[in-house]
């Protein structure tokens, strides 16, 4: 691995970064490439304490495949959480691109609430997939948010952020989207958000 490109994009989300307490998180790499990005992001910040599991990068994926969704994938994030007594969880997809959290008690959390509890961050309308439940629209619509729907996938969302200059969007699969990541979705900064608004 290029230590140089991976220093720059270390530094990059450093700047995301605004913890304000202390917090306690474990993270599962699911054998990919977010394990070496995760040990150098948080090893000098004193305010995180985190706990990588399966962090070794490994194209045989040994611990439970590349998919957090597949029958399992969580156990090992789910009993790390309770062990550590963590205030959350978060589980990421092969490349890095979808991430999945886990509360403290290790129990799954629905990504529309996930995408919920991140849109507090942001202000203006969301976009959702169509797939999007009930969870994120009843939150939306008490908080009086426009929602803009979109087609599911990659290409259709990153459009229409672009077009309508939305600052975050979310998809039922896990990915979120930020325009201040290049209109691109990042399971590392989804995680990192979600630690900035739990702080």
């Amino acid at each position: 691995m290029n230590t140089g490109y991976l220093d720059s994009y270390v530094a990059f989300l450093k700047k995301f970064l605004t913890v304000r307490r202390p917090l306690r998180v474990v993270f599962d790499c699911s054998n990919g490439m977010t394990g070496p990005v995760l040990r150098k992001l948080f090893k000098t910040n004193k305010l995180i304490t985190y706990k990588l599991i399966n962090l070794v990068p490994d194209g045989r994926f040994p611990a439970h495949g590349p998919n957090p969704l597949a029958a399992g994938a969580m156990d090992a994030l789910s009993r790390a959480v309770r062990r550590a007594r963590a205030d959350f969880g978060a589980i990421f997809d092969a490349d890095g691109d979808r991430v999945f959290f886990a509360d403290e008690g290790g129990r799954f959390i629905p990504p529309d609430a996930a995408a919920a509890f991140m849109s507090r961050s942001f202000r203006g309308p969301v976009i959702l997939d169509c797939a999007s439940g009930y969870r994120i629209r009843e939150f939306l619509a008490q908080a009086r948010r426009k929602i803009i729907e979109s087609r599911v996938g990659h290409r259709f969302i990153k459009e229409l952020m672009r077009k309508t200059r939305v600052a975050f969007a979310a998809e039922t699969s896990g990915h979120y989207y930020f325009s201040d990541f290049f209109f691109c979705d990042s399971g590392i900064l989804a995680a990192i958000k979600v630690m900035n608004a739990a702080s």
